[in-house]
């Protein structure tokens, strides 16, 4: 990769459910709208950015998956595939990388995976290259974190999805002091927020608090609950393009444009500093505080 200006951008988290393929998609489907070309690498076993955009079923009889890319040391020339938006390609995945990635277990290339599909020439056609990361910190979630820029945890206003969240940042932080000291962590994205609920306000306030004590940043856009998200995966399109009036489609929108300012490429310089994460409250004590 010799653009610096090409970012790879995470979105990481060990619990399911919170919104991680959601904005995937539709901060690709954003930024796409603002002009940049967006590349979506599904390293998620599970399919859900592939199987959303209906792809997963043609880069299997392709060939064309992160499996094979594997198996066969292909990078992104050798395995993209267009979607209906003109500025977004996709790597697809499937159930297979489970087992492959069972297989790197203890060799040399389990934290190289990332790094050998976008090591190359053709990372250089995109702006933003979005990681689509499964919920599990094994050697699969690692090598997108060795190699990635930036990362992003969502988290919706629950106690399960917050209880991961010291855990997720040591162990992200050892990998920083490892192998990729410039990772930078840009926030945690509050998501499937109820302005009506009381509890999902006292969440977002008290993850603020958290902010101030630990370093750990909070983006300040927040993603709206929809029920209309389900309708749009079912239609195979990003809800910018499913309805771009909900307030949701309006959130990622305001979302891209806080992270473009952020985006540079691979930072150079001083490493951003660590998040005190000795100072995360246990979430048991998070609830009871925040009087939940």
């Amino acid at each position: 990769m010799k653009n610096s200006k090409t970012t790879i951008l995470a979105i990481s988290n060990q619990k399911g459910g919170v919104g991680k393929t959601t904005t995937v998609i539709s901060l690709a489907a954003a930024f796409a709208k603002l002009g940049q070309k967006v590349l979506i690498v599904d390293f998620d076993f599970q399919g859900n950015a592939s199987d959303w955009l209906g792809i997963q079923e043609k880069a299997i009889e392709e060939k064309r998956t992160v499996t094979y890319a594997i198996q066969k040391n292909l990078t992104i020339g050798d395995v993209r595939i267009s979607t209906s938006n003109p500025n977004i390609d996709i790597i697809a995945s499937d159930i297979s990388l489970n087992w492959e990635t069972r297989k790197l277990n203890g060799t040399s290339r389990q934290f190289q995976v990332l790094k050998r599909i976008l090591d190359c020439p053709e990372a250089n056609d995109y702006n933003l290259i979005l990681v689509d990361t499964h919920p599990s910190i094994d050697p699969l979630f690692e090598s997108v974190m060795s190699f990635a820029h930036y990362y992003i945890v969502p988290v919706f206003a629950e106690k399960h999805p917050y209880s991961g969240l010291e855990f997720l940042t040591k162990s992200i932080e050892q990998i920083k002091e490892d192998v990729n000291p410039m990772l930078h962590f840009l926030g945690i994205l509050v998501t499937k927020m109820s302005k009506d609920n009381a509890t999902h306000r006292r969440f977002e306030a008290k993850m603020r608090e958290l902010e101030e004590s630990t370093r750990i940043p909070v983006l300040k856009t927040v993603i709206p609950s929809s029920e209309a998200i389900p309708g749009a995966s079912a239609a195979q399109q990003s809800i910018l393009e499913y309805n771009s009036q909900l307030p949701v489609s309006a959130a990622y929108m305001d979302l891209a444009k806080e992270l473009m300012p952020m985006l540079k490429g691979k930072r150079t310089g001083r490493p951003q500093k660590s998040p005190q994460v000795d100072r995360v409250t246990p979430y048991k004590d998070f609830f009871k505080e925040a009087s939940f």
